[in-house]
């Protein structure tokens, strides 16, 4: 199986009221983990350059081949409302699918400034059918918790604080979708 270096750390989800503002915490986190470490952004824009040295020197890489990657989707839950459905989850399986692959719908409201480099990107997610041990799997894990809610703190992807540990992030994208605090609808490194 060709391997091919993708970063993906962690997607997160939320389920807050529609009548609270809702907002993404990348950037905040992104902030928040720079005051923590003064050299990530040193190590963000090495990492960079790597990727664009990769890809000027692998120009044999076929274009035209998919890449899929299997993901596990972490269900953390504190009421049942909370444990979403196998279906909820596979719909939003199929719409990064369609945003990734750029079949979706909307794909020809993209904006202007956005036109000529708007493409598909040739990868695809599926639910893993594997789990890290080598048995079968949906790629749903479902975790109840005794906390009402998460902050952007990563708690929710440790077992010991009330979430549920990542599987190999060499080989799978976990996602994680729980209750998170603030008004942030989730965040993602």
């Amino acid at each position: 199986m060709r391997k091919l270096f993708l970063i993906f750390l962690s997607f997160h989800f939320s389920f807050i009221s529609f009548s609270q503002v809702r907002n993404c915490g990348t950037m905040q986190y992104l902030e928040y983990l720079k005051s923590e470490d003064p050299l990530l952004q040193q190590r963000m824009e090495q990492n960079e350059i790597k990727i664009q040295q990769w890809i000027q020197n692998n120009p044999e890489v076929s274009s035209s081949t998919i890449i899929t990657i299997p993901v596990v989707v972490h269900v953390v839950y504190y009421n049942s409302t909370e444990n979403i459905s196998t279906a909820q989850i596979q719909s939003q399986i199929d719409i990064l699918n369609e945003d990734f692959r750029r079949l979706n719908a909307d794909a020809s409201n993209t904006p202007s400034a956005f036109q000529s480099i708007a493409a598909d990107s040739e990868i695809e997610f599926c639910l893993a059918t594997i789990d890290p041990n080598g048995n079968s799997t949906s790629g749903i894990t479902r975790t109840s918790t005794s906390q009402s809610s998460f902050s952007t703190n990563n708690d929710v992807k440790y077992t010991s604080s009330g979430g549920i540990d990542a599987w190999n992030t060499a080989e799978y994208l976990n996602i994680w979708v729980c209750d998170i605090s603030g008004g942030v609808l989730g965040y993602a490194q």
